[in-house]
């Protein structure tokens, strides 16, 4: 999928939800956050 077409999808789905969509990896940092970091935990690769 081109860069052009992944922004064209965005604003579609951006349009079928008033309020928007939040990008931002905030969300999933206090999820982790509140989970106690697990991913601090796991061995590297």
């Amino acid at each position: 999928m081109t860069t052009l077409a992944a922004d064209r999808e965005i604003e579609n789905l951006m349009a079928l939800h008033p309020k928007g969509f939040d990008l931002s990896l905030d969300r999933i940092s206090r999820l982790l956050e509140r989970l106690g970091n697990p991913q601090d935990h796991l061995p590297p690769v």
